[in-house]
């Protein structure tokens, strides 16, 4: 059965991918570049899961790339939801007893619970600390506060997702992985 996939590793299919390392990146190089940050957080997506992994190695790439210690501190799990961002702050201010500049979540969803939790605490973001997420959705640009983000065309990965699956269908060549293009927000 000629199938494809997105971001999930399934024998004999393409496998659709964001470039989750360059988007990754682009964000904590902004924030360490752009704004002189060195205490960034970090919460991570699905332990795991192939985009999440990604993106936590981007993460921690940069950080070195900069000279920066990684501390394993800074970085809480979660699981893609509004809860789990939320839950993260909860961990880093509460439990850790943490501070930090900035917050980079692996995708927006985690960023908006983090920026509730944060704005409810009376913490301004992004004046006391940057708030960053993955995805671009579009209640991104509808929080109050602009969220940096990086975008990752939905709608491209299935229009290319689908072209490919009839190219299968068809008894063509396909390649294994095809990397869908990021960009900073």
């Amino acid at each position: 059965i000629p199938m494809v996939a997105q971001s999930l590793e399934v024998p004999g299919t393409t496998m659709f991918v964001p470039d989750n390392t360059v988007g990754m990146r682009a964000v904590v190089r902004h924030l360490i570049e752009e704004h002189g940050y060195k205490r960034i957080a970090f919460i991570r997506g699905i332990y795991g899961q192939f985009d999440a992994e990604q993106r936590f190695e981007a993460y921690k790439d940069e950080l070195k790339a900069h000279n920066l210690p990684f501390d394993e501190n800074l970085v809480v799990n979660g699981d893609y939801t509004n809860e789990s961002g939320r839950e993260a702050i909860k961990i880093l201010l509460d439990d850790r007893s943490l501070r930090f500049q900035a917050i980079v979540a692996a995708n927006d969803r985690m960023a908006f619970g983090a920026l509730e939790v944060l704005q409810q605490r009376g913490v301004r973001v992004p004046e006391d600390v940057a708030v960053t997420g993955f995805d671009d959705l579009s209640e991104a640009q509808a929080i109050g506060v602009p969220l940096t983000t990086v975008r990752q065309s939905f709608y491209t990965a299935g229009k290319q997702a689908f072209e490919t699956l009839l190219k299968c269908i068809e008894g063509g060549t396909v390649p294994r992985v095809t990397m869908i293009p990021t960009q900073l927000l």
